[in-house]
């Protein structure tokens, strides 16, 4: 279990052309998008059986704003680990972000506390230059500064991108990710997209319309495998709204099934 809590707090932390100042993404995904908040409740939904997880309980607040030059989001986290000898371990992680809508800024805060294993601060900022250049700047745990991919995308950008990939009907997508969870380079996600599922008798309408079952899988900068790090289960809203997870761990799937749900008024940007 002691292995699981690191990457646990990274999996938590994260539920997003080369030469150019910015990434734009489709003026259709950015006016699809509904900025909300939303409750997740956290559950074992399967075990090989060869690990030391017997059981997964705890809660993923997320909220996604629309800050006018920008995407704001705060997400607390908290994940609750029995052991086969009734051994209750925490994962415990708050993130705030905020991410300037053309691409070319990014600052994080992530404070994560692992319980009887510690805990660890990482903040800072990424920018990209007019040159494409794209450099993160960390100021916790230490201050280093970092160069990263020039087609590399921060969160809300990567969600907007993978939402104009399924607009038009594609099936695969991957790109460089730069999160700010860990003090760490961009990785690697590839999305595997699924078949369109109109819902039926759904009564909230901000999940009434089709959804898209989309597959990630999460490479670490250090992961030169074909295995990854994790991987992630989305039933994903044309409107950014993930009404279902899965988190699927090497020996261990935690499911993330959304309680409540709200949608934040428009700010008079």
């Amino acid at each position: 279990m002691k292995s699981a809590l690191k990457l646990i707090a990274l999996v938590l932390a994260v539920v997003a052309a080369p030469g150019t100042a910015t990434i734009p993404v489709a003026a259709a995904s950015v006016n699809q998008l509904v900025p909300h908040k939303a409750l997740y409740r956290l559950s074992l939904k399967g075990s090989s059986g060869t690990n030391d997880v017997s059981a997964v309980g705890g809660q993923m607040a997320f909220e996604w704003r629309d800050a006018c030059d920008g995407w704001a989001i705060n997400q607390r986290n908290l994940m609750l680990l029995e052991s086969a000898e009734g051994v209750m371990r925490s994962v415990d992680s708050r993130m705030t972000t905020w991410e300037a809508k053309d691409g070319s800024s990014f600052r994080f805060i992530i404070d994560k506390d692992f319980g009887a294993g510690g805990g660890e601060i990482v903040e800072g900022r990424a920018q990209r230059t007019g040159t494409g250049a794209v450099t993160a700047r960390f100021t916790a745990p230490s201050e280093v500064e970092m160069d990263l991919p020039a087609d590399v995308m921060f969160p809300s950008q990567h969600t907007l991108a993978l939402l104009d990939s399924i607009a038009a009907g594609e099936k695969f997508f991957a790109a460089s990710l730069f999160d700010g969870s860990e003090f760490e380079p961009a990785g690697f996600v590839s999305a595997a997209i699924g078949l369109k599922i109109v819902p039926e008798g759904e009564a909230d309408p901000l999940i009434s319309g089709p959804y898209w079952p989309v597959r990630l899988a999460f490479f670490g900068p250090e992961n030169k495998t074909e295995s990854p790090d994790y991987e992630l289960a989305v039933d994903l809203h044309e409107n950014g709204i993930a009404r279902r997870l899965e988190i699927h761990f090497k020996d261990f799937t935690v499911d993330v099934a959304l309680q409540r749900l709200e949608r934040f008024q428009p700010g008079g940007c």
